[in-house]
């Protein structure tokens, strides 16, 4: 008997053991092979293809075994029934998918995985769960700090639609690796974490070969999430036969990245793009106020089909409004002694001029993320409308929790601690107390359509009402009624508040 034929009444063999508690499973290739034979998913190679639409490309890249199990019909029923949950999902998924597929054929993974999303979060950028996750991907605090997704008061890399699937991307393939290549196990892994796969591996006596995900017992959640990501694969597989209808979405970005040289804001950003803010919110998910901060103004998603226009009102926004300020190195600077000749940060300096590492050369012109306005205009005229010029300071009022210090301080409001200490009249030894109040400087919008100048803040998780009010030096009755909010149970983590100042 060949070694081949041996091989394959061995697989059958250790198929036919593999069984579940609800009833019998079966594969359309054997999972055994997924262990012994070469079928990692090969998506890369189906980044220069044609493709009619994004759901071609998407079909063409699943890569996971066609799975046979009531525990699959039974998620599979469930998002028949409930279609319009489907829809919205998808609909949300829209500007992002794109971006979603990419990054998963960088890492050659399967692109069901870019139905995940719809799983954990349905789509929504700013879903917040009980346990502390967020984002489309609902990362935890613990593994979005393992895989670099930064925090802080203005910005949430959980919600950023870009790193956060990077970071989810990374997570898998290490999942996908520590398992063997099982991309059940890994799934699994990624809602319930590895420690708890792996225990459950352990009792079940787990061999390749004879046993697989189906036989874990885990946690009830779990049981339900991977079964319910195959029932989607095979919805989006074939969504016809199911009465799924799809909508039309070419195999393009809906959605750039645009260049920002300058400060900005959202309000602003609507004016110059002619993209309203609801909008802009949505797809740039990870900022968590009003103002997008230097080290990050790089990142801003816009549609498509508004950055000509947004590229075109910008040259000449800047032009009116600002004057760049150069730096130009000399013998003996490094960009930690210039950031702290302008009291700007490393970062900062090294988003606005494009730098891949902290090398600097003599006679280089380094373009400073330091505004100097060049107009003594009070209004500005862009579009069809007269905007006024409000770009001014005002003051935050931080509450000091315990384990504050000025340090951490300084770095949850991305300033510099030697402006924090000078706006506090304070030094390094001065001390902190448990509800004292620690004033933090920040910038208005640039424009406004009025005098007004209405903020932006997104909840963050053990925010309240009285922190939010304190905070920004309004009242908590003013705060509630500007956000048709009757009490602040009704103040959960994710929402966008607007602040009348």
């Amino acid at each position: 008997m060949s070694k081949k034929i041996t091989q394959y009444l061995l697989i059958i063999l250790a198929t036919s053991l593999i069984s579940s508690c609800s009833g019998p499973v079966s594969y359309k290739r054997p999972q055994i092979l997924a262990n012994f034979g070469d079928f990692d998913c090969q998506t890369k190679k189906l980044r220069k293809k044609e493709f009619s639409s994004i759901w071609d490309k998407l079909n063409a890249g699943f890569c996971l075994d066609n799975v046979h199990s009531s525990r699959v019909d039974k998620e599979r029923e469930w998002f028949i029934k409930n279609k319009q949950f489907l829809y919205r999902s998808i609909d949300r998924a829209k500007p992002f998918l794109y971006h979603v597929i990419r990054e998963l054929e960088n890492r050659n993974l399967p692109y069901e995985l870019a139905l995940l999303p719809i799983v954990e979060s349905g789509y929504q950028p700013y879903a917040h769960s009980p346990s502390k996750a967020a984002g489309i991907w609902q990362f935890i605090p613990p593994t979005a700090r393992e895989y670099r997704l930064a925090k802080n008061w203005w910005y949430d890399g959980r919600r950023d639609i870009l790193n956060s699937t990077k970071a989810a991307t990374h997570f898998l393939s290490d999942m996908h690796r520590h398992f063997k290549k099982d991309w059940l196990l890994a799934i699994a892994s990624y809602n319930t974490g590895a420690g708890k796969v792996g225990r459950s591996m352990s009792k079940a006596k787990y061999v390749i070969g004879k046993t697989s995900f189906w036989d874990l017992n885990l946690p009830r959640e779990t049981e339900i999430y991977v079964p319910k990501l195959l029932a989607l694969r095979d919805i989006m597989s074939n969504p016809r036969s199911y009465g799924v209808t799809l909508p039309k979405l070419s195999n393009k970005p809906q959605t750039g990245l645009v260049k920002i040289y300058n400060p900005i804001d959202f309000y602003t950003l609507s004016v110059l793009s002619d993209v309203d803010l609801e909008t802009l919110y949505f797809l740039n998910p990870g900022f968590s106020a009003w103002y997008i901060i230097p080290s990050m103004q790089n990142k801003i998603l816009l549609p498509y089909n508004k950055i000509e226009k947004f590229n075109e009102r910008y040259k000449k926004y800047r032009t009116i409004m600002f004057k760049e300020k150069i730096h130009i190195v000399k013998k003996g600077d490094t960009l930690s002694a210039i950031s702290k000749q302008y009291n700007v940060k490393v970062r900062a300096l090294m988003t606005k001029n494009s730098l891949k590492s902290d090398l600097i050369l003599i006679n280089q012109k380094l373009r400073l993320p330091i505004k100097i306005t060049d107009t003594d205009k009070n209004t500005i005229s862009i579009g069809d409308y007269e905007h006024r010029i409000i770009d001014k300071t005002f003051n935050y009022y931080h509450t000091v929790k315990r384990y504050d210090n000025w340090y951490r301080i300084a770095k949850f409001y991305d300033v510099n601690m030697k402006s924090l200490l000078q706006w506090n009249n304070a030094d390094k030894n001065t001390k902190l107390f448990v509800g004292n109040k620690i004033k933090i400087k920040m910038r208005s919008p640039i424009l406004s359509i009025n005098e007004n100048m209405n903020l932006r803040y997104v909840v963050n998780t053990g925010d309240t009402t009285k922190i939010i009010a304190s905070g920004f030096d309004v009242s908590r009755e003013k705060l509630l009624s500007s956000n048709g909010i009757k009490g602040s149970k009704y103040l959960v983590a994710g929402k966008n508040l607007i602040i009348q100042k």
